[in-house]
């Protein structure tokens, strides 16, 4: 599966190795081998593979995030890849109702991000 994790500048930057999550029933949607984009503040940052699912093996990070997925980085997005068509599909998923932390892409928009990342585009587009 594919997943886009919503996450800060600042919790990319403490580690690229984990994401966390509060909730174990989020984090349990993520499994194993699953693909993961990270982005935060309208710019994804990178691409991952879920490599394990840890609980508080990371503690780096202001607030406490138990519930952790274990990264191995795949391809980073140097400088960033500004998103804006990711946080509009965001804040609908919130105004639903749901989570704006973990979101399933499909692999068609997964396979746009990383061909947006390899040709070292600035911004998203869906197409």
């Amino acid at each position: 599966m594919f997943w886009l994790v919503n996450h800060s500048w600042e919790s990319f930057k403490r580690t690229q190795e984990y994401c966390g999550f509060i909730s174990e029933n989020e984090r349990n949607k993520i499994a194993i081998g699953d693909s993961v984009v990270y982005f935060g503040q309208g710019l994804v940052f990178g691409l991952f593979e879920a490599i394990s699912l840890p609980e508080n093996e990371f503690k780096g990070w202001q607030k406490q995030y138990p519930f952790q997925v274990k990264l191995k980085p795949i391809l980073l997005a140097k400088g960033g890849l500004k998103a804006k068509v990711l946080e509009s599909k965001i804040l609908l998923q919130k105004s639903a109702g749901s989570s704006g932390n973990l979101i399933e892409l499909s692999e068609s928009e997964f396979n746009q991000i990383t061909q947006a990342i390899e040709t070292g585009r600035k911004e998203l587009v869906f197409e």
